[in-house]
C-alpha cells in the first residue's frame, strides 16, 4: 500500500506556517494546501466533492476542516482538530444552488465566528483562492501564498514516503512496458498492461497519467495513447507519473520496438544521456534553475540536436505536476536541498522523436537519483 501523509507531518509543517507569517488565522483553499497541512484529499475523481473544502488554522494551533458532505468521507484520513460538513447535495433534495456558493455561506458563517469579540482580525489567505465574499467587517487580510509555497519546496519525510513509493510503482511500469513492446500491439493495449501492472504494485487504486506515443507521433512530443498499432521500427516514448494521495512520480524512456537503432537513434541515444550526466552536474543547493537548461541544452547542441529541444529541462515535482524549480532559459530559482525534481532531455523532428528523464531529490551532498528504470533505447 501507498503511505499517506502523516499526523506528525501535517502538525510541523502548519506550525512552520503560522510562525512564518502574522496572521490570526489562516484560510487554505486550494485543494493541494487543505491536503498538505492537513492530509485531507477530496477525490478529484467524485467531482461532487472537489467542490469548496477548506482548512482553518487558528494561531492558538487549533485547526478546523470544513468540508462539503459528499467529500465528508475522505475526512477519515484528515488530522484536524474539528471536522465540519456542510451539505450541498444528499442525493434526495435538489439544492437548487451552486456548490460553490453554498460553500462561501459555510466558510464565511466559520469566519464571522473567528472574528466575534475581536477588534480586528488578521486573516492569512491565499489570493486567488480565497473566496472574497467569506471576510467578516473586522477583518485584515494578509496573503500568505509565497510563505506556503517556500515552504512546499522542501519536502518532509512522509512526502518523500509516497513520492519514493511512486518512483517505485513507476519503475514496475517501466519494467511491465519493455516486456510487452512488440511489434503488433496498440499503444492503448500497452498502456493498459502498464496499469496493471502499477495497480499490482501498489495494492490499491491510482490515477495513470502519461504520454504514450509511437512512430510519427513520437516526432511530436506528447500525446495521450491511442489505438495506433506499433510497427517494427517504431519510436516509443513512454512517460509515466502515476498518481496517489496527493504525489506522482514523472520518469520517461524511450525504447525502438524490434530492429536495429538507425544512426539518427543511436546518436540522439548517445546524445539524450549525455544532456542527463551534464544536468546531474548542476543539482546542487543555490545553483539557479536556468543553469540546469543550459548545461542540458548544451550537451544536447553538442549531439546536433540543439535545433530540436523545444521545451523544458525538466521541473520540480511534489503536489504540483511540474512546480518550482522550473529548468527553463531564464529561471533564477535556486535549487534547494529538499527539492524533488525532475531532469528530461528530448529532441523532436522530422523523423525522429525521443525523450528520457529521471526523478532526483536534491540534498546539501548533491543529487540523489530516485527512479533507476533503464533508460536504452532497444529492448
Amino acid at each position: 500500500m501507498i503511505p499517506r501523509l502523516t499526523e506528525e507531518g501535517c502538525l510541523g509543517r502548519r506550525k512552520q506556517l503560522l510562525d512564518s507569517v502574522t496572521s490570526d488565522c489562516i484560510v487554505l483553499a486550494n485543494p493541494r494546501h487543505v491536503c498538505y497541512y492537513s492530509g485531507f484529499l477530496a477525490s478529484e475523481l467524485t467531482l461532487a466533492g472537489w467542490g469548496p473544502n477548506y482548512l482553518v488554522l487558528d494561531r492558538d494551533g487549533r485547526s478546523t476542516l470544513l468540508v462539503n458532505n459528499s467529500a465528508a468521507g475522505n475526512a477519515e484520513f484528515a488530522f484536524a482538530d474539528e471536522v465540519r460538513s456542510w451539505t450541498w447535495y444528499d442525493a434526495a433534495v435538489n439544492p437548487g444552488k451552486p456548490v460553490w456558493r453554498e460553500g462561501l455561506k459555510a466558510i464565511a458563517a466559520l469566519l464571522e465566528e473567528l472574528s466575534s469579540g475581536r477588534r480586528e482580525l488578521v486573516l492569512g489567505i491565499e489570493e486567488g483562492v480565497f473566496p472574497a465574499g467569506a471576510v467578516p467587517e473586522n477583518t485584515r487580510l494578509e496573503d500568505i501564498s509565497d510563505a506556503v509555497y517556500r515552504q512546499r519546496r522542501a519536502k518532509d519525510t512522509d512526502e518523500l514516503d509516497i513520492i519514493r513509493a511512486m518512483v517505485d510503482i513507476t519503475g514496475k511500469g517501466h519494467e511491465r512496458a519493455r516486456a510487452e513492446l512488440k511489434a503488433g500491439i496498440r499503444e492503448i493495449d500497452l498502456y493498459g498492461r502498464i496499469y496493471e501492472s502499477l495497480i499490482a504494485s501498489a495494492g490499491e487504486t491510482v490515477n495513470l497519467f502519461c504520454d504514450l506515443i509511437s512512430g510519427p507521433r513520437a516526432w511530436r512530443a506528447t500525446g495521450q495513447p491511442g489505438t495506433r498499432v506499433i510497427e517494427e521500427g517504431d519510436p516509443v516514448i513512454i512517460d509515466l507519473n502515476p498518481y496517489a494521495h496527493g504525489y506522482r512520480a514523472d520518469y520517461t524512456s524511450t525504447i525502438v520496438a524490434a530492429g536495429k537503432l538507425t544512426k539518427t537513434y543511436r546518436d540522439l541515444e548517445n546524445t539524450l544521456h549525455r544532456a542527463i550526466e551534464a544536468g546531474e552536474e548542476k543539482l546542487r543547493p543555490g545553483v539557479p534553475a536556468g543553469e540546469v537548461f543550459k548545461a542540458v541544452k548544451k550537451a544536447i547542441e553538442a549531439g546536433g540536436f540543439g535545433d530540436f529541444f523545444d521545451h523544458h529541462a525538466g521541473h520540480g515535482l511534489g503536489l504540483g505536476h511540474p512546480e518550482a524549480p522550473f529548468f527553463v532559459a531564464d529561471s533564477r530559482e535556486l535549487l534547494a536541498a529538499g527539492d524533488v525534481v525532475t531532469l528530461e532531455p528530448g529532441a523532436y523532428g522530422e523523423g525522429f522523436g525521443a525523450r528520457i528523464e529521471h526523478n532526483y531529490l536534491i540534498s546539501d551532498s548533491g543529487p540523489l537519483r530516485l527512479s533507476s528504470h533503464d533508460t536504452s533505447f532497444l529492448l
